[in-house]
């Protein structure tokens, strides 16, 4: 018998989830927590302080442990998961070691074992499931959180629309601010895009009405930054991914014509040319205080250079500094308002600089499995969703946010992207297999 094989034919190592069946049960328990990390419905559900009520955390910690058991139940891909991307587990692991040098030791191994937990979520997706069913079971995510925000807006105003500061009666649906709503209807359109493009409408009559909705939502959203972010996703699914091969194979002539368009978005970049950018995008030329804020925070970022201040304990009561920042600014904030900037206050230099190898990592193999099959949805969704990451996070913070989708999203693609070599295996050995449908017909799932 050939090494690495079973009886059946399939690799040793092939996720439990798919030489299996999957009980109906288990589906809905997945919809459910991708719903949970996609929408803000439970802080609508259980406000409380700091926007977290008891019942809300004890709600997100048997998550948690739901998926730890789970995984405890299929161990052996869930191993060999972790083992193919060493770098995120380090990652993961290193905001609960922060606590050793936390200003806020109090908090801070909470915050990062509900990290963990919910991080736990995307493991499990990327160790049990083919890369087709997941991105499956996210695009019917996003078009039933879709029906809720709109049903929300509709019959519930006081949810579905903000009503407090300058954006009174501004769609927000099942998310708590409207840039949440317009973040992820992009998201929510940008995989269903991707989905339909690969498979047509034929049995994705779902997914097409989830398109049609996240698009609807996004529009009202009247999130600026994510509507460029998806018309920027759309041109680069449409031409970028299309000519990727004509791009590597004709790279120094590409950076040659490129050179001054790269020099005219420096020059563009200074100070008054971003302030009159902003303005003519009806944007505050501060963006919202932003700059002054991260003008202020790099020379905290410089106070603890190596390790940082910890996860996140720099923006807590705990810290002075907090103090004095807002003395100088006359608000207090809250978080960085820029993902890069808040992991190195919280992880310092050591934790950007495994970031950022998780950034070149994550777009190699996104840009060589792309090259090598353009027309494979994951691989599309990957290439998209790194600038998308990148984009996001200069302006929001999501990196190593816990209970939240866009960060789960990264780890979940980074780690198909890591197992899709077993995946491929899989589909060699078994050329016969097709996705079923999302919902069984039967009294269980059959997913391979």
């Amino acid at each position: 018998m050939q090494r690495g094989a079973t009886t059946s034919g399939m690799p040793s190592d092939m996720p439990a989830g798919q030489r299996g069946a999957m009980p109906p049960w288990e589906w809905a328990f997945l919809l459910a927590a991708s719903l949970n990390y996609w929408t803000d419905l439970l802080r609508h559900a259980f406000p409380g302080i700091d926007g977290a009520s008891i019942a809300f955390r004890a709600i997100h910690f048997a998550f948690y442990g739901a998926f730890a058991l789970l995984l405890l139940r299929r161990w052996q891909p869930a191993a060999d998961t972790a083992a193919r991307m060493p770098l995120m587990v380090l990652f993961l692991l290193l905001p609960l070691a922060s606590t050793l040098w936390s200003v806020n030791p109090g908090e801070t191994p909470m915050r990062a074992v509900a990290l963990l937990g919910s991080s736990l979520y995307a493991i499990y997706l990327a160790a049990s499931l083919r890369p087709e069913i997941v991105l499956r079971l996210l695009a019917w995510t996003a078009a039933l959180a879709a029906a809720i925000s709109l049903f929300l807006i509709a019959a519930v105003p006081s949810i579905g629309l903000m009503s407090e500061g300058e954006y009174v009666n501004v769609w927000s649906g099942a998310f708590i601010h409207k840039n949440g709503l317009g973040q992820m209807t992009a998201l929510g359109a940008i995989i269903s895009l991707v989905l339909l493009l690969s498979q047509g409408l034929h049995g994705n009559r779902i997914i097409a009405a989830g398109l049609a909705l996240n698009l609807a939502l996004l529009a009202g959203s009247r999130s600026l930054t994510s509507q460029i972010v998806f018309v920027a996703c759309v041109v680069m699914i449409f031409t970028v991914a299309r000519c990727l091969r004509f791009a590597v194979r004709n790279a120094g002539l590409l950076a040659l014509v490129l050179a001054p368009v790269l020099l005219i978005v420096a020059a563009l970049a200074s100070t008054d040319s971003l302030s009159w950018l902003l303005t003519a995008a009806g944007k505050s030329p501060t963006l919202s205080s932003r700059l002054p804020l991260w003008e202020i925070l790099f020379g905290y970022m410089d106070e603890r250079y190596w390790l940082g201040w910890g996860y996140e304990a720099f923006f807590s009561d705990a810290n002075f500094a907090i103090r004095v920042i807002e003395a100088k600014l006359h608000f207090k904030p809250f978080y960085a308002h820029n993902g890069y900037i808040e992991v190195w206050l919280a992880l310092g230099a050591i934790g950007s600089g495994i970031l950022a190898a998780l950034f070149v990592t994550f777009a190699v193999r996104a840009v060589r499995r792309l090259y090598g099959n353009p027309t494979h949805p994951l691989f599309l969704l990957c290439f998209v969703y790194i600038f998308v990451f990148l984009m996001q996070n200069f302006a929001e913070a999501t990196i190593l946010q816990r209970n939240n989708m866009s960060w789960c999203l990264f780890v979940l693609l980074f780690g198909l992207l890591a197992r899709e070599p077993v995946f491929a295996a899989a589909t060699a050995a078994r050329p016969q297999w097709t996705p079923p449908p999302l919902l069984p017909r039967r009294r269980s799932l059959e997913i391979a």
